[in-house]
C-alpha cells in the first residue's frame, strides 16, 4: 500500500506538473499578446527587412535586365522572387522568423506577402521605365 508520505509526494508532483503547464500556457498567451498589441512595430521590421532584401536582389539579379530595358525572363523571375523571400527569411532570424509566421498566421500567407511585394517593386521598376523612355525617344530622335 502507498503510505502517506509516498501520497504527498505524488499530490506535490502533480501539483508542480500542472503549475508549470498553467504558467507556461499564461506566458505563450502573454507572449502573443504583445506580438499582436505592437503590430506596426513588427511590420515596420518587416518592411525595412523586404527593402532592404529587394534592394541586394535587385542590384544582384535584376538590374542588368532593367539597364537593358527589357524584363528578366518568367523562369528567372520565379527564381528570383523565391531567392528574394528566403534572403528575408535568413536577414529576420529565426526568432523573428517564426514571430512574424505566427502574426501573419502562416508560412504560406507571410511567403505569399513577401512575394506580392517583390511582384509589386518588380513591376514599378523606374531603372527600365526610364531605359524604355530613353531608348524610345533616341529612336524617334533618329528618325525625325
Amino acid at each position: 500500500m502507498l503510505t502517506t508520505n509516498m501520497l504527498i509526494l505524488i499530490g506535490v508532483f502533480v501539483f508542480a506538473v500542472c503549475s508549470i503547464y498553467i504558467f507556461n500556457s499564461i506566458l505563450n498567451y502573454l507572449k502573443h499578446q504583445n506580438i499582436i498589441t505592437k503590430f506596426a512595430d513588427y511590420t515596420s521590421v518587416l518592411q525595412y527587412y523586404i527593402e532592404k532584401s529587394y534592394d541586394m536582389v535587385h542590384k544582384d539579379r535584376i538590374l542588368v535586365y532593367s539597364l537593358e530595358a527589357t524584363r528578366v525572363p518568367e523562369d528567372e523571375i520565379n527564381v528570383v522572387s523565391k531567392d528574394f523571400i528566403t534572403l528575408v527569411e535568413k536577414l529576420l532570424g529565426p526568432r523573428l522568423r517564426e514571430e512574424m509566421i505566427y502574426l501573419h498566421g502562416n508560412y504560406e500567407t507571410f511567403a505569399f506577402i513577401m512575394a506580392e511585394y517583390f511582384s509589386t517593386r518588380y513591376e514599378q521598376d523606374e531603372i527600365r521605365k526610364s531605359t524604355v523612355s530613353e531608348m524610345m525617344e533616341s529612336e524617334s530622335q533618329l528618325e525625325t
